[in-house]
């Protein structure tokens, strides 16, 4: 088996579910309790994680417009960047996709995988239903 040398072995099932448009975390062996980002153990006890695949649905907890980003990103600048309170409990930083004048602190968000019908190598998230402005 060869090993991505971007992505530790601990993530891989995190980075496997991006490549199947599925947002996999990890969650604590014994209370249940979800954790981002991928760690060799749980951050609540010490019986272990499990991975699941998340509900892809949260809430922006935090929101700013980022003037800089990485190569892959330099013709996106500005872009929304927030982050975001998954269902599950954890927090996530990852673009918004939609303009940043129509992004609020608490509003509903649920994950993407496609921007302008190609894919991402990284989640984001688009606003959800009715509540998006």
């Amino acid at each position: 088996m060869s090993v991505d040398p971007r992505h530790s072995d601990v993530a891989e099932p995190f980075w496997a579910g991006v490549r199947e448009r599925k947002l996999m975390l990890q969650f604590d062996a014994a209370s249940g309790r979800a954790q981002f980002y991928p760690r060799p153990q749980s951050l609540h006890s010490e019986a272990g994680v499990r991975w699941r695949e998340a509900s892809g649905r949260g809430t922006i907890f935090a929101l700013t417009k980022s003037r800089v980003a990485p190569p892959a990103l330099v013709d996106q600048v500005p872009y929304a960047l927030a982050l975001v309170k998954l269902e599950e409990g954890p927090r996530m930083l990852a673009r918004v996709l939609a303009p940043f004048e129509q992004l609020a602190i608490g509003q509903p968000v649920h994950i993407t995988w496609e921007e302008g019908g190609k894919p991402l190598a990284f989640p984001a998230f688009r606003p959800s239903g009715s509540a998006a402005r």
